[in-house]
């Protein structure tokens, strides 16, 4: 046997059934021999864990750093799309928001590079809660790949299944992407929503920058006073003042024409100060950190290209480390 310790060799009973005829053995039950190979259980958790935190390649190094055994990337990969695809066939139930805080809901995309199709995107969201100090607690997170609505649902379920009436009390914050308003519309119909404001500022200080230039102090001054309409939730006086610019150039007008439609169609989900009173987040810095903390830190680092199956099958094994709730996993390695 494979373990953590090296190769392992022993004898043990084998038993037959005396209704179906299958036999077994039960110490390979005891010691936690892996189904499927040679490995042990424990083995097999270890070497997907470190796969499911760093590239591969790091994950043997670091194991046989700590073990002063070899193991081949391939035997973690083949580890890795075993697990990964029974999680994916029956996705396990994570822990749902207590309820206590105020619950949010926010999600957003992230570019992957796949293997003969290029960039495609990656969906990450969490589900949280916001405590009296406006602090984010009990953040959980779902993710998955071109699978907006699978990502809805599960958004859905970690934040307790609530009834549609239940849902007044929550904040569903993100960017403006109309994918975004569908899945707070389907599954949060009565949840405030927030536009995101540090998005809105981009919109802001990219009209200061192309119509002043960038680093220029007209423009600092501009933007600034912009943004502080912004924050006190003037969203008529900063709209009006967009209207009254004047391009000079196709740029300038091509920018203030997206921050012109950009605040008319969503400046009614910028009341800041409102949402702020409510003891709600107004910016996704949680979408923002989820992004970088779930997809980009594990399948953005520097050459990095995935097939399909081979990302579809980290995703749930990552989803389990990042939701600190890798002991669900003993469970499948018994089935």
């Amino acid at each position: 046997m494979d373990t953590t310790e090296g190769w392992v060799g022993y004898g043990r009973m084998r038993y037959q059934c005396r209704k179906c005829g299958q036999g077994y053995y039960p110490l390979d039950f005891g010691l936690e021999l892996s189904k499927d190979s040679r490995m042990s259980r424990k083995k097999e958790r270890l070497v997907t864990h470190l796969a499911a935190r760093v590239p591969y390649e790091e994950a043997k190094e670091i194991y046989e750093e700590l073990t002063h055994l070899t193991i081949g990337t391939m035997t973690i990969h083949r580890s890795v799309q075993k697990l990964g695809s029974k999680l994916k066939e029956k996705a396990p139930e994570l822990p749902r928001l207590s309820g206590v805080g105020k619950q949010h809901v926010t999600a957003d995309g992230v570019m992957v590079n796949i293997r003969e199709e290029g960039w495609k995107e990656a969906q990450v969201g969490a589900a949280y809660e916001v405590n009296e100090s406006r602090e984010a607690t009990e953040i959980i997170y779902a993710m998955g790949l071109g699978e907006r609505a699978q990502l809805g649902d599960k958004l859905y379920r970690l934040s307790g299944a609530p009834e549609a009436k239940e849902t007044r009390g929550m904040a569903f914050v993100s960017d403006a992407a109309s994918w975004l308003d569908e899945m707070q519309q389907l599954h949060f119909p009565h949840a405030t929503r927030i536009v995101d404001q540090w998005h809105a500022r981009e919109y802001v200080w990219n009209v200061a920058n192309e119509f002043y230039g960038l680093g220029d102090k007209k423009a600092k001054e501009w933007g600034e006073a912009k943004v502080e309409k912004l924050k006190t939730g003037e969203q008529n006086s900063l709209q009006q003042s967009l209207n009254q610019m004047r391009p000079k150039t196709k740029k300038q007008k091509e920018v203030l024409e997206n921050a012109q439609r950009y605040f008319e169609n969503h400046g009614d989900k910028m009341d800041y100060p409102r949402y702020e009173e409510m003891g709600f987040h107004v910016g996704s810095g949680v979408a923002e950190g989820a992004c970088k903390h779930v997809i980009q830190g594990r399948f953005k680092k520097a050459g990095m290209r995935w097939s399909r199956p081979g990302i579809k099958n980290l995703l749930p094994l990552r989803s389990l480390h990042v939701n600190q709730e890798w002991d669900i996993l003993i469970n499948y390695q018994r089935n």
